[in-house]
């Protein structure tokens, strides 16, 4: 009988790994529990791979099929440990043999993906991993269209730039993916680029932005907000970067929740602050009402 799996990773040296113990962890368990899933929690013993963590939402899923722990038929699904489960009612499960949502900041974000243990599943995670593409495209060095910044993709972005690669996806794009021919697959085509349109087509499956909420107002810089959900429709709350962890996102039917959505004067929040943990957010803002009031 084929099974279902929901991983995570989390091994953070602050705060944050508190966090996730106290409201992520829970979510993800209880998820688990309604939608049948074994849940797969990565907090101990952990070695970085190629240098930085998130290269193992990949790796650890090579391991455990060449363990041969998933069998054809498995379906394994990956969120990230920043990533809170804000809707329960639907399983993340893949319709094809690899989905994943473009999100709310427009990109092919690997935050998230599902994943269905067959042939063409194995050799992606492979080719995700592989070494020769990995030495060649590691130092390539493009230009990002809105900053302007001239510098590896691959040192930035890591396994989400493998799967641009072997996609054939531009690096950055201010208009929506979902707007451009294919969701963006094959906007930027080389010698690199694995997979044809209709190959794709029948393999990949592109969930809606509601599936991987990143930037989000009021709550974000939103420099880069091109995909926009209402936030009643958010299903996974993504605190990708360095803006704050919300528990707020963990009891979506609390009265309070909605009035902090609902109200505009949230979005006159001081966004550059966002970008500081919450901790030191605090005293900022503390200083800031201190020198007002002085003034």
């Amino acid at each position: 009988m084929n099974k279902k799996y929901l991983m995570v990773i989390a091994k953070y040296p602050d705060w944050r790994q508190e966090f996730f113990e106290k409201y992520m962890s829970p979510r993800n368990k209880e998820y688990s529990k309604l939608h049948d899933f074994e849940y797969l929690e990565y907090t101990d013993n952990l070695e970085w791979w190629r240098g930085n963590p998130t290269w193992l939402k990949f790796k650890i899923v090579d391991d455990l099929i060449e363990e041969n722990f998933l069998k054809d038929g498995d379906i394994i699904t990956h969120i990230d440990a920043d990533m809170c489960i804000a809707k329960l009612d639907e399983p993340l499960v893949t319709k094809k043999s690899f989905s994943y949502s473009i999100d709310s900041g427009n990109t092919h974000c690997m935050g998230f993906y599902s994943l269905k243990i067959n042939t063409w599943s194995r050799e992606l995670i492979k080719l995700i991993l592989d070494e020769e593409r990995f030495n060649n495209l590691k130092d390539l060095k493009s230009t990002h269209d809105y900053f302007g910044h001239y510098n590896s993709f691959w040192e930035e972005f890591r396994e989400q730039a493998s799967w641009y690669s072997l996609a054939g996806i531009k690096r950055h794009s201010q208009k929506s993916f979902f707007k451009l021919p294919n969701n963006g697959w094959h906007s930027e085509v080389d010698e690199w680029t694995k997979y044809s349109i209709e190959e794709l087509n029948k393999h990949v499956e592109i969930l809606p932005t509601s599936w991987n909420v990143t930037e989000m107002k009021g709550e974000s810089s939103c420099n880069f907000l091109i995909n926009k959900t209402f936030y009643n429709n958010v299903r996974i709350r993504h605190f990708a970067g360095a803006q704050p962890w919300r528990s707020e996102w963990f009891d979506t039917n609390n009265a309070t929740f909605h009035l902090k959505h609902l109200n505009p004067l949230r979005y006159l929040n001081p966004f550059p602050l966002n970008f500081i943990n919450p901790r030191r957010r605090k005293l900022i803002k503390k200083k800031i009402k201190k020198l007002a009031h002085i003034s």
